[in-house]
This record gives C-alpha cells, sequence and structure tokens, in this order.
C-alpha cells in the first residue's frame, strides 16, 4: 500500500503565515489556557507510598548488614590490639586496683553475647582472662556489653557465661542495689555547667539519692567529674557503687587515674571499672583536632545510603509494583471483557505531520528522511523537513525526498524552525523528530496509537535509544547506550505513570494539535524540548510515555565530544530551574533532579576528601577492605536493580561494573565543575547550532 504524502517536493523560500485549523477548544478553554486532566489514573496512588516504605525497609536492611560485616571484618583483623600494648593505661589500671578498683571483663571486643554461641562466649572469655592475666589484673566478674537497662541477664545466657567460671555481677554490698541511672549520658561534648542537662541530673539525683551510679569513660570530663562528686560529698549514703563502663585501648591513663581517685570519698562503698580487653588502636580511632574521624566516616556512610542506595531501592520497587499492578489489571479485563486490553478497538487513521529541523545536518539528513517514510502508519502522513539556514548541502538533500521542505534562510535557531513547521502543518497530531535521530519502523502508528488509547493524554514521549549499528563502539558509546536505557526504563517510565514526563525528548515526541495552539517552543533556554514539557505540565497537560515508540540517535563516541552536548544539557536544566523556579520548587521530580547538582558537589568533596582522611589510620589495609566491602556490595546491588534491563544484551551487561565505577565518577565530576561555575556567576561556553552562549 502506498502511503498518501501531503505537499511532495514543495520548497518554502520564505516563511510564511499559514492560517491554522479552527481550535477545538471552547471559549472557556481558550481563555484560560489550561487543560483538565480528568484523572482516570491506571496506576493506584497508593504503589510510591509502598514502594517507599519497602525501599526504606530494604535500605536499612542493607545498612545494618554492611556496618555489622564492616565490624566484623574490624574485630577479626589481625590489627586489632590489646590493653597489653599500652603500657601507660596498663599502669593506670593497676594503680587503680591497688586503690580497691574492681575491675571486670567487659566481654572480648563489646560485642553482643546474645548473639554468639556457646563456644564463642567461651573462646572470648578464654581469650579476656588471657590478657587480664598477663596483665596483672584480676577480673572479678563479666560485665555484660550491651546489657539490658533494667540490668536483669537473661538467665540462660547468664548461665552459659557463668559455667566457664566468672560471676555476671559485682560483689553486692549492703544496699538493695537495685535501682541504677546513668545521668552523664552522652556528656562527651558537655561544655557548659550552664548546660540543661547538667541542671535537670542534678535535680534528678538529689530526688533519686541513688546507691548505684553507672557512668561511661567516654562522658568523663570535668563537668561529669564535678557531678559526681558533688552528689558524692552532699549524700548521706555511705555503701554507693560507682560503675564505669568502656574503659577499653583508647581510653587516657590520666582519666583512669582520676576515675580511681572516686575512692577516697566515705560515700563510696566501691568503685569497679569494666575493661575491655581489645579493640581498635588509637591509630584506628584517630581525630582531628576534637573531630573523631570514625564519625566522619559515619557521616560519608549515611551520605552514601541516602542519595545513593535508597533513590535506586526507591525506584526499582517502584517500577517492580507498577509492572505487577499493571499485568494484575490487564489481566481481569482478559478475564471480564474476553479482550486484550493492548488491542482496543482503536480510532481510524488521523493526518499526522512529522517534523524535523535541521542544520548542517548533510551526513544524517537523508538517513533521518528515509525512517520516517518507511513507517508502517496506514493513516495520511505529511513530512516536514526544516532547513535552518544551513550552510552545507541539507537543503539539496531534503529536496530529493517526497516531503516538504521549510527553506530558512537565516539561522534562526531550532525553536524557531520548530514553530515556522508548525504553522504550515495541517496534522490532527504532530510528530516532532531531529535530524540525527533515525525512527523505527512503528514509531509513528505507536505514537499515535497511544494517543487513541488515552484521550486525557495530550502529549507522548518515545523511548530514545543509542543506534546500534554493530560497528566498532568505543567505551563512552556503550556507557551511554547503558544511561539511556536506564533513563527510558526506570526515570521517565516512572514520571510517565502519573502523566508528569519532564521531557519530552527532540527525537521523538508526538503532541495533539490543540496543545501547538496554547504553546510555543521559544529559545528563553539551550533545551527547548525540555522547556515546552515543562509549559505544557504547567497548563496542566497530562504527558505519557509509549515504550513502543521507539527512535535511534547518535552519540558522542569522545569524551570531548560528550562533554559538549552534557554541557548544553545540564546548564539549559539550570535554565529551566531558574526561568520555572517557583513551580519547579513543588514538583518532586524537578527537585530530585535539581538535587543532583548539589549531591554532586558534596560527593566530590567527599571523594576528595577520603585519602587524606585514610592516612590518618594506622591500620590502612583493614580501612581499604572495609570500603571494598562497601564498594563491592553496592555494585552488586546495582547489577541485581538493573541487571535486567540489560538480560537481553550480554555486552552491556558486562559493561555495568564499569558504567559504576568510571562513568558515574566522571558523570559527577562534570556536573559539579559545571555547577559551581553556574553559582558563582563565571558561567559557561555552549555552543547552540550556529550561535554560542555564555550561560550563567
Amino acid at each position: 500500500m502506498v502511503k498518501e504524502r501531503i505537499g511532495d517536493f514543495v520548497k518554502f523560500q520564505k516563511t510564511e503565515v499559514i492560517n491554522r485549523p479552527e481550535t477545538i477548544f471552547g471559549r472557556k478553554e481558550k481563555s484560560d489556557k489550561k487543560f483538565s486532566d480528568s484523572s482516570g489514573n491506571s496506576v493506584n496512588k497508593l504503589i510510591p507510598v509502598a514502594s517507599l516504605i519497602l525501599a526504606v525497609l530494604i535500605t536499612l536492611s542493607i545498612r545494618l548488614f554492611l556496618y555489622e560485616g564492616i565490624n566484623h571484618l574490624n574485630n577479626g583483623t589481625p590489627g586489632s590490639v590489646t590493653i597489653l600494648e599500652e603500657p601507660e593505661l596498663l599502669d593506670a589500671l593497676r594503680n587503680a586496683q591497688d586503690r580497691g578498683v574492681l575491675l571486670a571483663m567487659h566481654g572480648w571486643a563489646h560485642e553482643d553475647y546474645s548473639t554468639l554461641t556457646p563456644l564463642q562466649i567461651k573462646e572470648n572469655i578464654e581469650k579476656g582472662k588471657y590478657v587480664f592475666e598477663k596483665a596483672g589484673i584480676v577480673p572479678v566478674a563479666f560485665i555484660l556489653p550491651e546489657e539490658p537497662i533494667h540490668g536483669t541477664i537473661d538467665a540462660s545466657l547468664k548461665r552459659e557465661i557463668e559455667s566457664n567460671g566468672i560471676p555476671t555481677e559485682l560483689p553486692v554490698l549492703e544496699t538493695d542495689g537495685t535501682y541504677r541511672n546513668e545521668y552523664t549520658w552522652n556528656w562527651r561534648e558537655m561544655e557548659s555547667l550552664e548546660d540543661s542537662r547538667y541542671q535537670e541530673a542534678s535535680e534528678q539525683i538529689r530526688e533519686d539519692n541513688p546507691t548505684t551510679i553507672l557512668l561511661h569513660a567516654q562522658d568523663w570530663n570535668p563537668y561529669t567529674k564535678q557531678f559526681i562528686t558533688d552528689y558524692l560529698s552532699s549524700t548521706n549514703e555511705r555503701n554507693v557503687t560507682i560503675r564505669v563502663d568502656d574503659v577499653e585501648v583508647n581510653t587516657r591513663p590520666e582519666m583512669v587515674s582520676d576515675m580511681a581517685q572516686l575512692t577516697q570519698y566515705e560515700s563510696v562503698g566501691q568503685v569497679a571499672f569494666a575493661v575491655i580487653p581489645a579493640g581498635a588502636g588509637k591509630g584506628d580511632n584517630p581525630a582531628i583536632g576534637n573531630i573523631n574521624i570514625n564519625r566522619i566516616m559515619g557521616v560519608y556512610f549515611w551520605f552514601f545510603i541516602i542519595t545513593s542506595l535508597l533513590p535506586l531501592s526507591f525506584f526499582a520497587t517502584w517500577k517492580l509494583l507498577s509492572k505487577w499492578h499493571k499485568n494484575r489489571k490487564q489481566n481481569r479485563y482478559l478475564l471480564e471483557d474476553g479482550r486484550d486490553p493492548k488491542d482496543p478497538n482503536t480510532k481510524g487513521p488521523i493526518l499526522v505531520s512529522v517534523i524535523s529541523p535541521a542544520y548542517n545536518e548533510e551526513k544524517s539528513i537523508g538517513k533521518c528522511l528515509q525512517s520516517i517514510l518507511n513507517q508502517d502508519y496506514k493513516g495520511k502522513m505529511e513530512v516536514i523537513a526544516v532547513n535552518d539556514g544551513s550552510s552545507d548541502r541539507t537543503a539539496e538533500i531534503i529536496s530529493k525526498y517526497p516531503v516538504k521542505l521549510l527553506d530558512l534562510k537565516v539561522n534562526g535557531g531550532k525553536a524557531n524552525a520548530l514553530n515556522k513547521a508548525i504553522e504550515i502543518a495541517k496534522g490532527d497530531i504532530l510528530i516532532f523528530t531531529d535530524s540525527d535521530s533515525y525512527m523505527a519502523p512503528n514509531a509513528v502508528s505507536s505514537l499515535v496509537k497511544c494517543l487513541n488509547e488515552n484521550e486525557e493524554a495530550q502529549m507522548v514521549a518515545g523511548n530514545v535509544f543509542i543506534h546500534d549499528n554493530r560497528g566498532k563502539k568505543g567505551i563512552m558509546k556503550y556507557f551511554q547506550m547503558i544511561e539511556y536505557r536506564t533513563e527510558q526504563e526506570i526515570i521517565r517510565h516512572l514520571q510517565g505513570l502519573s502523566g508528569s514526563i519532564l521531557v519530552c525528548p527532540g527525537p521523538l515526541t508526538a503532541v495533539r494539535r490543540k496543545v501547538c495552539d496554547v504553546i510555543s517552543f521559544s529559545n528563553e533556554t539551550i533545551v527547548e524540548d525540555a522547556d515546552f514539557t515543562i509549559k505544557a505540565l504547567k497548563n496542566s497537560i497530562k504527558i505519557i510515555q509509549e515504550p513502543e515508540a521507539i527512535v535511534y540517535t547518535d552519540a558522542p563516541e569522545t569524551v570531548k565530544g560528550w562533554y559538549k552536548q552534557r554541557k548544553r544539557w545540564w546548564y539549559g536544566n539550570l535554565q529551566l530551574w531558574r526561568l520555572h523556579k517557583k513551580w519547579a520548587m513543588k514538583n518532586p521530580w524537578m527537585i530530585f533532579n535539581y538535587s543532583g547538582y548539589i549531591t554532586g558537589i558534596c560527593s566530590i568533596i567527599l571523594i576528595m576528601s577520603i585519602p587524606y582522611l585514610i592516612l590518618q589510620y594506622d591500620n590502612i589495609p583493614m580501612i581499604l577492605m572495609s570500603g571494598i566491602l562497601c564498594l563491592a556490595f553496592s555494585i552488586m546491588l546495582y547489577i541485581i536493580y538493573i541487571g535486567p534491563l540489560f538480560a537481553t544484551d550480554k555486552r552491556l551487561l558486562l559493561m555495568l561494573i564499569p558504567y559504576v565505577l568510571i562513568y558515574a565518577t566522571i558523570k559527577v565530576v562534570v556536573i559539579s565543575s559545571l555547577f559551581l561555575c553556574y553559582l558563582t556567576g563565571k558561567g559557561v561556553k555552549v555552543k547552540f547550532g550556529a550561535k554560542s552562549f555564555v550561560v550563567r
């Protein structure tokens, strides 16, 4: 069947104003210039909420797994030290013992004994006894790490520990000993006696008048000392027990000596130190000034969890649940209606106008037009190719094809070229494509079918993939093939579920004619397709995705070419944010996109500082092993989430690891540098068509 082409070989040498067909808007619609979205949303609105909850649970589980794995790695590392390797600390502990301080064993390395097997418990206690014996210290009891706040140990665990010949309680004085309060918990960063915590604890301890007080060595400072000595000097009790937990290899000897002096008070019956025999050495718990580096690393870890792992889990879960919901709904329709919802009764053929602007595209315009002419769409179709003031043979090549040629003698930019073509287009549906892109044979029919099936939708975004010519490809092209597929199949797919796609791509987009009667393309930004899309969303236009409508485009094969392209895209996105800021701040997807610039800068700062932080540790191999563990697990998780998209393309599946390690790093560096230029007002020179801009 030969398709009817409208306006074959018509050549417009000048810009003409063509009378548009009468708008289908009523007067109220025309004055408001708004489209109402008669919801009918096929996706349950609870799915994103459920996906977020599941993603949080998954992320927290993974975080716990990594945390426990790293701790296990650290505790099992030969580089861990014992108190035997800290002679000054040992002297302080022996002196404290001579003053009457009771020394108890506080686990081996402060592990959770409720999770250990009887054999592990026995081994840890034997190791602890050996260290105490070598140190000349007598362990009077075993103080359980992670002890319940009420002080009551599980009976079976108590028996298991005591079967190794060591009691689980301190000697009992002539007090009930049942009330224990830690008034100074987390006072390690207290800076003033005027601190509200100090005042509240002072009032509480006077009211309680306790006979047993629990402290932690980490919280011993001048304020804790003042608090305890004030109470011991004023109470009328005479058998107060003071227990200090977590004395370990990094506890300062002078701190041990200072705490041991509590035995001199008449109100004190006994002072006991719960000593951890083994742990990370001072070099494995370094600090910069008063800032603990382990805490900095903890902040890095949470940054990674929140900015990378959580969004990935959320998007993957959302897509999985939405796919399940869609399949379930389709199966229900099949049972109820006896028909396949994928093949509904579509409307008759519609006149379609396919518009392709071109500027100096003599190498690709022919292939682009041929792909349009090879479409399997059975209705009427006109093809309008716009030569936007090209200085090469673009116009000559276009004239050889049975299409309309709109020949603009002066380059006015892509937005202007599209607007001029829209003026002369006669179709009920307009389809835009780029002259360096090539449509799949069913692209037009898929877009038209999608609009027929979804009457409330006004725009449809096609899927853009990198052209795979099976020829020689550089690694950058492979990376972009992965990037495009991931973007289309996850981010744009999820945006389409709510009819809120942020970018209807220039290579393939379909709109109903009435959209262009309200919105036109603009040169206010250098990303005219995204700007057009956002204006449509601001007019309450529903925009969806049609995964069957595919277009292939060429991708830069060098880092330099890729940088030029992305520089324009990313700076254009910043322009969009500034131009539509009020609307963007209410759109979750816009906020997510913009936050990528901020997290990118934070990531660069973190990455650059990590080598310096690692060098502060003594046991660098152990720290590197921990980092490698996190990295390897993260890559594995990424492949689990993303890998199914490339199940049929083993080449790309194998490239996922270098994609994460290399390409993601390049993107972060480039995005961050561009964003800094934007924030500082320096700007970057961008070439767009025949013009160059300094974008700020």
